[in-house]
């Protein structure tokens, strides 16, 4: 497989990823019907230990995708290297944003257990969430123009 086809497969794993993220993000997170009405049979709550995992699952593959990225990086053509060193710096704010949201998760988790989460730090932690996402969605306008540009041949 030549480098530039390494690049696609990189980039096309990274964009399933997103989609998990956004997945858990959405069980977490997005109301519904079934969260709103706590009518026994109906009312779902969220599984926090179930979307922890796949949060802890996302970082080791965030983890692995890095790895190649380095790996392919010296293989590539200029464009090819500038793109890739743009797809690291968005896997790491993925990567962070994956992490900040594991432990809202897991202190959900511990809440609904009968832990200690108050709402200011659920508030200072949202917050957090909320920032490391907005430069996470910046660099992927940037990155998705990047590619483009690499499928048109320049």
């Amino acid at each position: 497989m030549n480098s530039m086809e390494e690049t696609v497969k990189l980039a096309r794993r990274v964009s399933g990823m997103v989609k998990e993220y956004m997945a858990v993000q959405d069980d977490l997170f997005k109301p519904s019907i079934r969260k709103v009405l706590r009518i026994p049979g109906i009312y779902r709550p969220a599984d926090y230990g179930k979307n922890k995992k796949i949060l802890e699952d996302l970082l080791a593959g965030l983890s692995e995708v890095k790895s190649a990225i380095r790996r392919d990086a010296s293989d590539s053509s200029p464009a090819e290297a500038k793109f890739l060193g743009n797809l690291r710096g968005y896997v790491s704010l993925m990567t962070a944003a994956t992490e900040k949201l594991a432990h809202i998760c897991g202190r959900l988790g511990e809440r609904s257990g009968g832990g200690d989460y108050g709402k200011d730090e659920y508030v200072q932690d949202m917050s957090e969430l909320r920032a490391v996402q907005k430069e996470h969605l910046e660099a992927g306008v940037k990155l998705h123009e990047m590619m483009k540009e690499l499928s048109a041949g320049g």
